[in-house]
């Protein structure tokens, strides 16, 4: 079992979690540059929310 963690530099999640957070369009550019090619976790951006799953 993997425990959730968040921050900056990393997103680690375990199987199954979704992780919705409030932030701006910058903010989500800002975390997708920081991911570079990591396409896992996924994060999406809608209306003012970041989602991770």
């Amino acid at each position: 079992m993997m425990d959730t963690f968040i921050s900056r530099d990393k997103i680690q999640l375990s199987a199954g979690t979704v992780v919705r957070m409030l932030g701006s369009w910058q903010d989500y550019i800002a975390l997708s540059d920081s991911r570079g090619d990591s396409s896992i976790p996924r994060i999406k951006y809608r209306d003012g929310e970041m989602k991770s799953t």
